[in-house]
């Protein structure tokens, strides 16, 4: 067996206790590759939402200068718009590097020459503010060069405010078109800001939700692994204590798994625990729940199942897995056979109890002769 045999002393080291999120050298690494991984992913999306929104501003803005009879910077426009079709096709391929560089050129040179050409008050000079923000968040590597771009469009701002603010533009508007394209550019700043904090915060939040279902899945098995497990036992250890009626356990072992290991490989062996998960999800009704305990060793709860009941779903899946065909890459279909142990939780006693009694019931069903389902005696 994976584990031995714990007595009512030893308990506590059934069930692990809840602590922090990562409970050990392995699953500290697995989240960091996986928070490694999810930033990057988030703000390639993020830059793939910014082509967009941003496309479809300089659409207005396009509209906006033929509008004010500013030819040239319509023009402008229409490059603008196709840089951030660029800008979404090379975030879309994974070239985020390429993405980023050519939003933060777009966003500086458009905004220079606009201000340089129309006026400071005008307002185009707010949009170089949004770079900062977003290069803060951004996954580019090295830091140095996350700091150099918040740093040069830092300068960027203040030198443009100190040469331009009080500058006559050499292409003098009407005051009324000026102060249409202020507030336009106010009133979109601000909606651009709330779109980059929000759609930021979703990719956030999504890419936390698939840490934490990596955290609580074994990855060879997809099954729950054992911490997910342990939190579920002790909900449902809660529901008994308020009155519901009855808690089963089915602690299962493969047997011979190391022969398996040692005479076809690793390769097969992990092929016999993904059919073996397979066949134990389908023996599980909806309210069911089954995980990974360590090893070749997994634990099914079943809630509202009485000893009877939990006999039956142990003797379904001892036959399903002794009557399976296991296909590995490189060797003949083979069988495996699995003991199992089974312990209904009893009044006055805990999770942790009745698991050892069901451990207890499969070491004895090992020792007489495997591929049997043994019940455990009463506490």
């Amino acid at each position: 067996m994976a584990i031995s045999s714990p007595s009512a002393s030893d308990s506590a080291s059934v069930l692990p206790q809840p602590a922090t999120p990562v409970s050990n050298e392995a699953d500290q690494q697995a989240w960091h590759v996986g928070t490694e991984a999810t930033q990057p992913e988030a703000f390639r999306a993020l830059l793939q939402g910014i082509g967009v929104i941003a496309g479809l501003t300089h659409v207005a803005f396009c509209a906006l200068f033929f509008w004010a009879h500013v030819t040239s910077l319509a023009y402008v426009n229409i490059g603008s718009i196709l840089s951030y079709v660029w800008v979404f096709a090379l975030a879309r391929r994974g070239q985020v590097e390429q993405a980023w560089a050519v939003t933060v050129l777009e966003v500086l040179g458009h905004a220079i020459l606009a201000v340089s050409v129309i006026g400071w008050d005008t307002g185009f000079h707010y949009y170089i503010l949004l770079v900062i923000p977003v290069a803060v968040i951004s996954s580019i590597r090295p830091v140095a060069l996350k700091a150099a771009t918040v740093l040069g469009v830092m300068m960027t701002y203040l030198v443009l405010d100190i040469v331009l603010r009080h500058r006559t533009p050499p292409n003098e508007l009407p005051m009324v078109v000026i102060d249409g394209l202020h507030y336009f550019n106010v009133v979109g700043v601000m909606i651009i800001l709330i779109f980059l904090a929000g759609y930021y915060y979703y990719l956030i939040d999504k890419a936390a939700a698939t840490l934490r279902e990596m955290a609580s899945t074994d990855p060879l098995t997809q099954l729950r692994n054992r911490r997910a497990i342990t939190e579920v036992i002790r909900r449902e250890e809660s529901r008994v204590r308020r009155g519901q009626p009855y808690l089963s356990f089915i602690l299962c072992d493969l047997d011979h798994f190391k022969s398996i290991n040692d005479s076809k490989g690793h390769d097969a062996g992990d092929a016999v625990l993904r059919s073996v998960s397979k066949t134990l999800q389908s023996c599980m009704r909806d309210v069911d729940f089954v995980a990974r305990w360590g090893g070749e060793e997994f634990l099914a709860v079943l809630p509202d199942t009485d000893e009877e009941g939990a006999k039956l779903v142990a003797e379904r899946i001892r036959g399903k897995i002794e009557g399976a065909l296991i296909e590995a890459p490189g060797h003949e279909p083979f069988k495996v056979t699995m003991t199992l142990g089974v312990a209904v939780i009893q009044k006055g006693e805990n999770a942790e109890q009745t698991i050892a009694r069901a451990d207890t019931a499969l070491y004895e069903g090992k020792r007489n002769g495997r591929n049997r389902v043994v019940v455990a005696a009463a506490s």
